[in-house]
């Protein structure tokens, strides 16, 4: 069996790399990567919010291919995250009309998430309030679309199913109370759809929240690490995230 790994990474992202059964050793250092290691006599690493490295988004929204034999990728920041998350599988599909607008609860501008939207095919922008909310631990966001309606609104369920159904940090629920409880603690984001059908436009309202140390921080850089390394993409955050 290999060796385990030997990383370095930032203070916020030591816990879960610690814990890594993969993970021989773990130091903390002030550093621009957020995790980097040696692997094959070379450097490895996972950015986050750098989207000058040419791969870059999130790991739903990429090609694992190219993922595994990167040196370097580059993460969103939190909002970049919940924004990426709920907007892609429609830039992906070509039908959004507008620049969506995006409410959130933690600090951001439009220059953060922009060019993370490029990556998946919108160039246009995105209209950004963002007001600091304590949602304890977790960070949330509406996000307004507005797009082209499909021939069958069920089209719009099947695009983010195709992204997301298969996904264990991405989860769809339509039921449950609106809640930070919902993502406190695990390592995978919640989101919900909600349509006001029209033509030849319609309006598509997406609400999405994860935790700040899961999907919208260190979960999702071992996360982005486990499938540069071939392991099983939720080993080590099975358990959810232990503070």
């Amino acid at each position: 069996m290999e060796a385990g790994l030997e990383v370095e990474c930032r203070a916020d992202v030591y816990g879960p790399a610690a814990r890594h059964p993969r993970i021989a050793s773990a130091t903390t250092r002030e550093m621009e990567e957020a995790l980097r290691w040696r692997q094959g006599g070379q450097q490895r690493a996972v950015y986050v919010g750098h989207p000058e490295i040419a791969l870059h988004g999130v790991v739903e929204l990429a090609d694992n291919n190219p993922l595994v034999c990167a040196n370097s990728f580059s993460l969103p920041s939190p909002a970049a995250t919940l924004a990426l998350l709920a907007v892609g599988p429609l830039a992906e599909a070509g039908i959004l009309v507008e620049p969506p607008a995006m409410m959130v609860s933690v600090e951001t501008d439009e220059s953060e998430i922009a060019p993370f939207l490029e990556k998946v095919g919108w160039s246009d922008g995105i209209l950004v309030a963002a007001e600091e909310r304590d949602f304890g631990g977790a960070a949330a966001a509406t996000v307004f679309c507005e797009l082209k309606t499909p021939e069958r609104l069920e089209d719009l369920d099947d695009l983010y199913e195709e992204r997301y159904a298969r996904s264990f940090f991405v989860r769809r629920d339509e039921t449950s109370e609106w809640d930070a409880k919902l993502v406190i603690g695990r390592a995978h984001a919640v989101y919900r759809l909600y349509v006001t059908p029209d033509s030849p436009n319609s309006l598509l309202r997406i609400q999405i929240m994860a935790d700040r140390d899961g999907k919208c921080g260190a979960a999702q850089v071992i996360h982005a690490m486990n499938v540069m390394c071939g392991f099983e993409e939720s080993l080590g955050l099975e358990s959810g995230l232990v503070r």
